[in-house]
């Protein structure tokens, strides 16, 4: 499939399959605020709730993966009947989905889980509910309603968290019904083989629960250990895939009658990695009932689990989202103002902006660990570059070293780097114009211009957005590396024509 097609495929929602979610629905909750005091009544450290955030969680994020890539999704599952079931159902009402299936048992409390954040990391998390228990009632119901819906899905997509939704008569239910009218079955859970009588088409194991499942015990080299694992990962699951995550190490992909193969991702020191998973396996299950090759199904899901990390809340990303970062290169490159207001307007409804702007003329590790820590402060790093006349004007007549085309190059191999708007002219050398467009809700500076009058600070205030100022990585520079190769060489840099 070549590129103008796969962007299509994924732009368009995979096709719209229908899915059927079959798992336990969970709530997650986030309190992000400020902790610099503690409570004199208990000593104990007091967190200033600044924002609270509901996101679903367990098969619930599977839901929203799911709905945001395109899937016409049909759920079935039981809850508590509280608060937090009802703001699953409304946030599942406002996602599109019907709820009349959704099964409310008042003698169980519905899984919640809250974490406490500072700065977004996570200081502390409790949680509410044990195990979702059914009646003879409810389960009669239950299978009645996931027998009549399996008539119309093309999917069966398991969430499997141990918390009581999957029983055994489930399970049977579905054997049997597979034999007369099978669908592609994806499952995540801790024990695969209660599944292996479905066959299922893809399994998603993490390393953990490898070790558990076969009964090892981890080892230093984990990728070494992991292919050794694929005959035994296959015979237990019966699975025809066995995508098993690594986090930083990757994934292995497990093939009836195939040698395993192994799909390194980038190292990412700071996320969100809760639900991470689950938009894995969500594109990896559409890729798979396109049938696309593994090589592109594993990318897409990678791409789409790190889209999701670099979110606030638990994990997730739309067709819309991995089909922009899937267009070609020149689409980092925003020039016409009009368009950038445009694309920022539509991020601005569920992403953090996040603004910087530099010369990035020699490219060198400062500037990488810059770019990465600026990322960090948000969802989407937006980045203004200086035109050549504009360094000119700045730093003299032998600036830039490198033309303008070859330093967006350098900023479009840069996966930190969303979008890359070129600024300066005749009137202005500052990013104000750009800045007017954009509407950061964070623009961050190098330490150096904490003691420096900005002429963007009275905009930014009028905006509300926030200031942040990354430490310079030390002797890091570019003025500092050409005076190296000076000193050092007897050479002097020329400028690039």
């Amino acid at each position: 499939m070549n590129e103008i097609t796969l962007n299509k495929l994924v732009a368009k929602g995979f096709n719209n399959p229908s899915v059927l979610v079959l798992g336990d629905c969970m709530l997650d909750i986030y309190l992000d605020g400020e902790c610099s005091r503690l409570a004199p009544d208990v000593a104990v450290p007091v967190l200033d709730v600044k924002s609270v955030q509901y996101c679903l969680g367990g098969a619930g994020n599977a839901i929203t993966n799911l709905c945001n890539m395109g899937a016409k999704v049909s759920v079935i599952t039981m809850l508590g009947d509280d608060y937090s079931a009802q703001t699953i159902a409304r946030d599942l009402r406002l996602q599109g989905i019907d709820t009349s299936n959704i099964l409310f048992n008042a003698n169980c409390q519905t899984l919640t889980k809250t974490r406490l954040r500072r700065e977004n990391q996570c200081l502390l998390r409790y949680d509410i509910g044990q195990v979702y228990d059914y009646t003879p009632t409810l389960l009669k119901r239950y299978l009645a309603d996931v027998k009549k819906v399996l008539k119309h899905i093309d999917i069966i997509f398991i969430a499997d968290y141990g918390k009581g939704n999957i029983t055994d008569e489930l399970i049977q239910l579905l054997y049997q019904e597979q034999q007369k009218d099978p669908k592609i079955i994806a499952v995540d859970s801790k024990d695969y083989y209660k599944y292996n009588c479905l066959r299922p088409d893809l399994v998603k194991p993490n390393y953990e629960e490898a070790c558990k499942i076969l009964g090892h015990k981890p080892e230093k080299d984990r990728i070494v250990q992991a292919f050794e694992w694929s005959e035994s990962l296959c015979v237990i699951s019966k699975a025809n895939w066995v995508a098993l995550t690594l986090d930083k190490d990757g994934v292995i992909l497990f093939k009836k009658d195939s040698e395993p193969k192994h799909y390194p991702v980038p190292v990412l020191k700071e996320g969100n990695f809760s639900g991470a998973g689950d938009t894995f396996l969500t594109v990896l299950c559409l890729a798979y009932y396109n049938k696309l090759e593994e090589d592109i199904a594993l990318a897409l899901s990678v791409k789409a689990a790190q889209i999701g990390i670099h979110k606030s809340g638990t994990a997730s990303c739309s067709c819309e989202e991995l089909a922009r970062e899937l267009h070609n290169r020149d689409q980092k490159l925003i020039t016409d103002l009009s368009n950038l207001e445009s694309v920022c307007d539509m991020l601005r409804r569920e992403h953090k902006i996040v603004f910087t702007n530099g010369c990035f003329d020699i490219f060198h590790a400062g500037h990488a660990h810059y770019l990465n820590e600026a990322k960090s402060q948000g969802d989407i790093l937006i980045v203004g570059i200086n035109t050549d006349e504009s360094i000119a004007r700045l730093k003299g007549d032998s600036r830039p070293i490198n033309t303008l085309s070859e330093r967006i190059e350098v900023l479009r191999a840069l996966s930190a780097v969303d979008y890359i708007v070129p600024f300066g002219d005749e009137f202005s050398d500052d990013p104000i114009p750009v800045l007017e467009k954009v509407k950061p809700h964070v623009f961050v500076k190098g330490e150096a211009y904490k003691s420096e009058e900005m002429p963007e600070m009275g905009l930014l205030q009028i905006l509300g957005t926030q200031l942040v100022f990354i430490p310079h990585v030390h002797k890091q520079s570019t003025t500092k590396i050409i005076e190296r190769v000076q000193e050092n060489g007897g050479q002097f840099l020329k400028k690039i024509s």
